[in-house]
């Protein structure tokens, strides 16, 4: 199909370039800053906050990648200060949707023949949009209703110069975080790589699907879309189609009689399921991808960021949240080095960073008594804490199940403030400690009950 242009694609990378440059210079004052006396650390955040806010634009006009690199970075409030993290998080997966042409086009082109021989209708105007796809109604011939996922034309030339640009930002930037980008690199490009690919996204769902109806409770209570493979290709996905209303609209929840709260608690449970008994997880449960039915159910969609995480990396979380749990700072470092992600010299400098996110002030926290505090402050000593560790490594999956936690705690704080976090997640973690395997009941008073 055809897409971007060479010169336009040229363009791009140049803007993109520019991206780095920009950066670079922010780095540089940073630098400067750290060597002076005096200096005026709000003129620093100034100048990171105008290059975040230039990133912004550049990702929205662009759409493609830049949206997916920076959502990843808006996490990063280790290495990144809370303001910069702020505007970043703006950035929204919605643009502008391309016309119905272009569409329609992509989709002859993958399943061949005319569109009436595939759908008996097809509504025009997409239902939603993203910076890869946009997906629109339309019915089979049977009468069922499905939504139809595709992928615009020539956005894989668009992602390529993309993840082009951010390994050479990454590379650049490696030696000034205490991560090793290169682990984030092939994380984002392994997720953008998977997200063009719809066929792999069909069977995703299927299998959550399937490790969800191991507990029957959850099957009850959450849906997730069933693939019609007849009409689904690498750039077209076919799935039946979930009537429902975003998860955190409160006013349209409350006009069907249903209690936010009480929906949160079972996409929570859901996603737990999925993180700590199954160790292949949907990534990016925002309000966007979770729906409530009518009857109460919650519809997850929207399955192109997964991830799978290795028997080992589970090892070493295991450990990580029993020492979390256990408010454990020597056993956390050494779950650290024992899955290679420090060397021994920075072992009393992560227990450190333990110790600071252990302080009775900042632990187990409501939102609301988050709120009450300067949590930047926090942040600060975090981050400052953090430059003393110099060998960190991120093992693979963790980029993303760090995401898929805080949008899930995020979610869960949004729709039930009172919530403290241990409570959220205390019973899976608990199972997941005694090293339960996927499938069977769930602990006595897991979410949900």
């Amino acid at each position: 199909m055809p897409g971007p242009s060479r010169l336009a694609l040229l363009a791009r990378f140049a803007v993109l370039l520019g991206l780095i440059g920009g950066a670079l210079r922010v780095w540089l004052r940073i630098w400067w800053h750290q060597r002076r006396e005096g200096a005026d650390p709000k003129a620093l955040v100034l100048a990171e906050l105008r290059f975040a806010r230039r990133f912004v634009a550049v990702a929205v006009r662009y759409k493609g990648g830049l949206i997916k690199i920076g959502q990843v970075a808006s996490l990063r409030v280790d290495v990144l200060p809370r303001e910069v993290s702020e505007v970043l998080a703006r950035l929204q997966d919605r643009v502008d949707p391309h016309p119905l042409g272009e569409v329609e086009a992509q989709i002859v082109h993958e399943l061949g023949g005319a569109l009436a021989d595939h759908f008996a209708a097809f509504e025009r105007r997409p239902i939603a949009s993203a910076s890869l796809g946009q997906v629109h109604a339309a019915r089979l011939a049977d009468g069922r209703k499905v939504a139809v996922k595709v992928l615009y034309p020539g956005v894989e030339r668009s992602v390529a110069i993309d993840l082009v640009a951010a390994r050479v930002g990454l590379w650049l930037f490696d030696f000034l975080t205490v991560a090793d980008l290169r682990t984030v690199y092939r994380e984002i490009r392994e997720s953008l790589l998977g997200e063009m690919d719809y066929v792999r996204e069909g069977r995703a769902a299927e299998e959550v699907a399937r490790n969800l109806g191991m507990d029957p409770e959850v099957a009850a209570r959450v849906r997730v879309p069933a693939i019609h493979w007849p009409t689904t290709r690498r750039r077209v996905l076919t799935m039946e189609f979930i009537e429902g209303v975003k998860i955190n609209d409160a006013a349209a929840l409350a006009a069907r009689g249903l209690d936010p709260a009480e929906a949160a608690r079972w996409a929570v449970r859901a996603f737990l399921h999925m993180i700590f008994r199954d160790g292949f997880f949907h990534c990016d449960p925002h309000p966007g991808n979770l729906l409530v039915d009518g009857e109460g159910r919650i519809g997850i969609v929207d399955f192109g960021m997964n991830k799978r995480l290795s028997p080992a990396v589970m090892a070493m979380l295991r450990e990580n949240l029993l020492a979390t749990v256990t408010r454990d700072p020597a056993r956390y470092a050494r779950s650290f080095l024992a899955a290679g992600m420090i060397e021994p010299r920075d072992v009393a400098a992560v227990e450190e960073v333990v110790r600071i996110s252990f302080d009775p002030a900042y632990w187990n926290l409501t939102p609301r008594e988050v709120a009450r505090l300067d949590f930047g402050e926090y942040l600060g000593r975090m981050r400052s804490q953090m430059k003393q560790v110099r060998s960190f490594r991120l093992p693979d999956g963790l980029v993303m199940w760090g995401r898929a936690l805080t949008l899930l705690l995020g979610l869960a704080s949004e729709l039930a403030p009172g919530i403290r976090p241990l409570d959220v997640v205390g019973p899976y973690v608990m199972r997941f400690l005694a090293g339960g395997a996927p499938g069977g009941p769930p602990p006595a008073g897991a979410v949900g009950r």
